[in-house]
């Protein structure tokens, strides 16, 4: 066995074909070698669009006892029906029939791979739609509280009867860029293109323990322009920040505001006009 295994590698040897040398390859070769244009993923979403039945947070030991006593047990916040979908724009949600989100992953540093003044390595991640997708539709139902993390009763806390809310992107189909290492954009999470003019929530619900006692209102955000403003995350928690939220032209709109048992009358609308905030700071953070 040996002595054929041995006889074998020789004959293999001995023939010139089988043998290759080294080569030097060109540049142009090397660069398509090592994805020097980066990574385009391209998503496709179902025609339905991407559904859960529900997204949920679970605090797992309630409200300390120094705070107040007997609420100690495990509760549960949850998003009922909550979907994702891309659609054409216009009235209704047409869904595109090829793929409709595009993320870009690009990969930059120095050339000797120090950082430098205004330099040093970075991974670029962009999100934008595509394939004719110029409108992104969010569905949810309802916020309501759970009794323990499964199973405990439950009642609604707000209430969307329009079921959805649309954002269109207005002058461009980049959404936001996520950054990794050197983060150029200033931000982490970076909304590169926020500006979605109107966002119209429809009719909601605020409900009380009571449910037949409600508080109705139609909610709508006009001139919405978070472009610029982006999320990072620092020792307290995660930080939203923005130059200027609002930029004095942002209006947000209660109308038609009902109080009380369900064909309760109105009591008319109220609203914020030019809404605008200089250098805003918003942290999110865990409980201690």
């Amino acid at each position: 066995m040996t002595k054929n295994a041995l006889a074998l590698c020789v004959a293999l040897c001995a023939n010139s074909s089988c043998a290759m040398a080294l080569e030097v390859m060109a540049e142009d070769e090397l660069s398509a070698l090592s994805a020097q244009d980066g990574i385009t993923m391209l998503v496709g979403l179902p025609a339905s669009g991407w559904r859960a039945n529900e997204i949920s947070l679970t605090d797992i030991n309630g409200i300390d006892a120094s705070i107040a006593t007997g609420y100690a047990n495990a509760g549960t916040i949850v998003a009922k029906n909550v979907a994702l979908n891309t659609c054409l724009s216009g009235i209704g949600c047409t869904a595109v029939g090829m793929p409709s989100i595009r993320v870009d992953f690009d990969m930059v540093g120095d050339h000797n791979g120090t950082v430098a003044a205004g330099g040093g390595a970075m991974l670029n991640i962009a999100f934008s739609l595509t394939g004719g997708a110029n409108k992104i539709r969010f569905y949810i139902d309802s916020i309501g509280l759970r009794n323990g993390p499964t199973g405990g009763t439950e009642f609604d806390l707000i209430k969307f009867d329009q079921g959805y809310v649309d954002i269109v992107p207005i002058g461009s189909s980049s959404l936001f860029t996520l950054q990794l290492g050197n983060e150029s954009s200033a931000h982490m999470f970076h909304i590169a293109n926020g500006n979605f003019g109107t966002i119209d929530f429809g009719k909601v619900s605020i409900l009380d323990k009571t449910p037949t006692n409600s508080i109705n209102f139609g909610f709508k955000l006009e001139n919405v322009d978070l472009t610029g403003s982006g999320f990072d995350i620092n020792p307290t928690g995660l930080i939203y920040t923005a130059a200027n939220f609002g930029g004095g032209v942002m209006n947000a709109t209660f109308s038609d505001i009902k109080m009380g048992a369900v064909g309760a009358a109105s009591i008319g609308t109220i609203g914020i006009e030019g809404i605008k905030v200089t250098n805003l700071a918003l942290t999110i953070s865990g409980k201690l």
